[in-house]
């Protein structure tokens, strides 16, 4: 999760950087570093959300059922034998 998050963090300076360059060239319209540095942030942080969304479900695929015997569990349901 951490590179994939990196590799957001990178990317999406990259960009930010150079969009609010090309937008200040052909229009003239200067963009603050402060919401530079917002987007940055923000993107970044969506894209932590959506990876730790897809490693749980990675994580919820990998378990298995009960077979249907319950003979070992530990809770109020156990019959005293």
């Amino acid at each position: 999760m951490k590179h994939a998050v990196w590799i957001t963090f990178g990317i999406s300076l990259v960009l930010v950087n150079l969009i609010a360059e090309l937008v200040f060239y052909l229009s003239g319209v200067y963009i603050e570093m402060f919401f530079r540095i917002v987007l940055i942030f923000g993107i970044t942080t969506i894209a932590a959300i959506f990876v730790g969304a897809i490693l749980l479900i990675g994580k919820l695929e990998e378990e298995k059922p009960l077979s249907g015997h319950v003979n070992d569990t530990l809770g109020a349901d156990k019959k005293k034998s």
